[in-house]
This record gives C-alpha cells, sequence and structure tokens, in this order.
C-alpha cells in the first residue's frame, strides 16, 4: 500500500478499516506482557538504462525501515515502510527525453499475528505466498504485483501489500487449513515511481496510438484516452479464498480456491459520440474463479515440485473487447542444492480457452497455448562474500526468451554491491512478449542497518 498526495483520502480511509482490526487484536495480548522488539532496515541508492526505450536512463533511491514487536508469546506486531525516490530522463508523449522527478512513501506491513494453540489469526496490511514453482508461480493470486520490481529482482520483491484477514487453523500435526479475506481492491502496477512514463509500462504503447471511428461517422482517426474503472473501495469489492495444506508421507501438498478481481486490467471500447475529439478506451477489471493445487517433495540430492492452476472463470483481451473464458497452467520443477551451488529448472504448460473467438495472427481462433521452460541458477564464491544470480525464462511456441543475471558483492558486513542485466528476445502474447524491447541494466548500492 503507498501514499501519494492524489489518493491520500482512499489510502487513509483504508488504513483506518485496517487499524480498526490491529487494534482489536492488540487487546488479546496480555496487560503485563513482556515486550520485546527489533528493528531493522536498508538503504539503496540504484541507477539503471534502458537502451532500447528511448535510451531512458534512472536514479532510484529507497529507505526501507521494518519493526517487529513481541508484546507476548502469542502476538506478534509487524510494521515495515519505504520511502522511494526517482530522478529520470525518459521519453514522455512521443519526446526523445523529459526529465521525471517523482516519490512515494508506502507500508509493506502493518499487520498483527495471534496464535492459540489450534489457530492463528493475522490481520492488516500484509503479504502472502501461494504456490511452490520458481517465480512463475499460477496459483499465487492473493498479492497483485509490480512488474518493475518482478523483472529487476523477484516476485518475493514485487508482490504488492493488502488489507486482509487470515485464520488458519492447525487440524492435525500434519494438515492445516487457512481462509484468507481481502476486503479491498488494488491493481497491480507496472512501476510504483511515475508509472505513466515507466519503461516497464506496456500501455503507452496503447495510449499513445489512435483508433479509427469510421463506423460512426468520424472522417479520420482520434488518438486514445484511457479511463481506469476500478472497483470501488468498499466491502462489495472483497476478494478471498481457502487453501488446505497437508503433509503425507515424504509429500508435502496442498489444495486451494480463490475468486478474485484480476490485478491488471483490460481495454474495452467506451461511449463514443459523434463529433468526439478521442476515443475513450475503458480499464476494467473483472473477476476470476481459481482451483489449485501443489506439491513438493525430496528424492535423495533432488527436490521435486509441481503445481496446477485451473481458472474456470477467466478473462481475456480482444479488440477493444473482454472475452470471457478459462485457462490452465500446469507446471513440474526440479531443484537441487549442493554446496556454493543451487540449480532449478521447471517446465510450465499454459492453455486458454475462449467463449468466443479472438482475432490471432492467422486469423480467429477459440484457444492458444504454449510451453515455457525456466531455469534458475544460485551460486556463492569466497564464502558467500560473492554471489551470482540467475533466471531464464524460453517460450518455444512463442519464439520469445527472457534473461536475468544478477552479480552481487558484500564490501562490508553492512555494504553490498549489486550489478545486474535482463534481456528480453521476441514478441508474443505470453508475459515475456509483453515486455519487449525492455531490456535492462542498473548497479546498486545497498546500506543495510
Amino acid at each position: 500500500m503507498s501514499l501519494r498526495f492524489s489518493d491520500a483520502a482512499i489510502s487513509r480511509t483504508t488504513l483506518r478499516r485496517c487499524g480498526l482490526a490491529v487494534a482489536l487484536l492488540m487487546l488479546l495480548a496480555p496487560a503485563t506482557a513482556a515486550q520485546t522488539a527489533a528493528t531493522n532496515g536498508d538503504v539503496t541508492v540504484a541507477s539503471d538504462l534502458f537502451p532500447h526505450r528511448g535510451n531512458t536512463a534512472e536514479i532510484r533511491s529507497r529507505i526501507f525501515v521494518e519493526e517487529v514487536i513481541d508484546p507476548g508469546p502469542t502476538l506478534r506486531i509487524t510494521v515495515s515502510g519505504f520511502a522511494e525516490g526517482l530522478v529520470a530522463h525518459r521519453p514522455v508523449n512521443g519526446s526523445e527525453g523529459s526529465r521525471v522527478i517523482d516519490g512515494v512513501v508506502g507500508v509493506l506491513d502493518a499487520s498483527v499475528s495471534w496464535k492459540a494453540r489450534r489457530v492463528d489469526l493475522l490481520a492488516g496490511v500484509s503479504r502472502v505466498s501461494w504456490g511452490r514453482l520458481d517465480e512463475l508461480q499460477p496459483t499465487d493470486v492473493v498479492n497483485p504485483l509490480d512488474a518493475s520490481r518482478f523483472f529487476f529482482e523477484s516476485r518475493s520483491e514485487a508482490r504488492l501489500p493488502v488489507a486482509l484477514v487470515r485464520l488458519r487453523g492447525y487440524l492435525t500435526e500434519n494438515a492445516t487449513v487457512e481462509g484468507i479475506y481481502v476486503p479491498f481492491f488494488r491493481r497491480g502496477r507496472f512501476d510504483r515511481l511515475d508509472e505513466p512514463t515507466s519503461p516497464f509500462n506496456v500501455e503507452q504503447d496503447f495510449s499513445g496510438g489512435n483508433v479509427a471511428c469510421l463506423a460512426i461517422g468520424c472522417p479520420a482517426v482520434l488518438p486514445i484516452a484511457i479511463s481506469r474503472r476500478e472497483p470501488a473501495v468498499t466491502w462489495g469489492s472483497g476478494q478471498g479464498g481457502v487453501r488446505l495444506n497437508a503433509t503425507t508421507g515424504r509429500v508435502d501438498w496442498s489444495a486451494s480456491a480463490y475468486r478474485g478481481l484480476e490485478p491488471f486490467g483490460f481495454g474495452t471500447a467506451g461511449a463514443l459520440q459523434p463529433g468526439a475529439t478521442f476515443f475513450p478506451i475503458d480499464v476494467v477489471y473483472p473477476r476470476f474463479t481459481m482451483l489449485g493445487g501443489d506439491f513438493e517433495t525430496v528424492r535423495g540430492q533432488w527436490g521435486l515440485r509441481g503445481e496446477v492452476a485451473a481458472f474456470v472463470d477467466d478473462t481475456f483481451q480482444g479488440p477493444l473487447r473482454v472475452v470471457p473464458g478459462s485457462s490452465l497452467d500446469v507446471g513440474i520443477g526440479v531443484d537441487r542444492k549442493a554446496g556454493p551451488y543451487r540449480v532449478s529448472g521447471t517446465v510450465l504448460y499454459h492453455r486458454e480457452a475462449y467463449d468466443e473467438p479472438i482475432a490471432a495472427s492467422n486469423g480467429t481462433s477459440r484457444n492458444r497455448s504454449n510451453l515455457s521452460l525456466i531455469l534458475a541458477g544460485d551460486r556463492t564464491f569466497s564464502r558467500e562474500r560473492y554471489r551470482l544470480r540467475t533466471f531464464a525464462v524460453y517460450t518455444p511456441d512463442e519464439s520469445n526468451a527472457f534473461l536475468r543475471a544478477i552479480a552481487g558483492a558484500n564490501v562490508r558486513d553492512n555494504l553490498a554491491l549489486e550489478g545486474s542485466v535482463g534481456w528480453f528476445s521476441g514478441t508474443g502474447q505470453n508475459l515475456i512478449g509483453t515486455f519487449a524491447d525492455s531490456d535492462f541494466m542498473y548497479v546498486r548500492l545497498k546500506y543495510y542497518f
């Protein structure tokens, strides 16, 4: 959750409601309990370059602080937040480059967790991870993502916090069931910092174009104007689901169901009147229903993981319209850790089925499928003073790929230097193809305290 002056009123309302839940939970703490607290954080300064996005150059700075308070053995309060700043040279409205300055202050966690013998409760603003595969986790649907942090760093860093309540019951020593309720909608972001001009904002190509309007008597073409139709910040926009976690023999597995709202919107043609000076595009956020499952086990030195997500009620982008349908994601992965090495590989199959035909490169189609190959590696050197992390996705059906390499060095105990390169190849309708030409490189200095 982040605050800007333009949306402070909505954010304050949301925070008041979250704060009420947190305050009620704090009453569960014994008045005489001994209290312990731990504070940590970091300061980061990064410089990055996007050579194929108008030579976009940026300096990003970030301060992160977290405090964990334990008023008693059954209660924990977690509060963390950040402040980010941006000074950049980015193309704006088709120009070769303009200076962009932005800043944001946000909350990453403001929650209280209470635990008894057979139940625990988490309430507030937080992040929840579902699924077991590396990076591309089909059942990880509770928190929306920040695309810039997903490609820069990882999925864990990209999850945006939401207001939620999670109740978890311990059925046996080897089985738990959890229910999650997310009362307020929060959309996914292409970037927290000046999103309209961000090189990760794929809507720029769309909003910078125009649409022919001869069908209603317009003499030529019209520029596009985008209007977001986000669900109101009300209880009626709630989302929620359940997940059963269990261990059978040497296999950890889970089954889940979730009813939510699409975090990234779909463009639909708005109402156009004769004589209009722009073509309205409404971005809407329809609902989806997901049924999923995953498992993890160990065989000798190898770990084996699998995940499946069936979106029985799904939505797809048609030509200026929303097309209902369904989709299926099935993945299987292996990993191994040996000394300073950790390697993993995953095969992920994706299939879409549409209730009505959608335009495709070879005409129209009622379905689409692809197979993605995912590889990841982690290697430490010199007693973990240096680290190299790699991540690659290749989709042969779409003929596109993404490769990210991050090299880091611990300059001192509390000071780290890091450099990264991200490379996209090819285009397509999948996640990687959407961000074609977003190649980047960055250097980052991080101080821990």
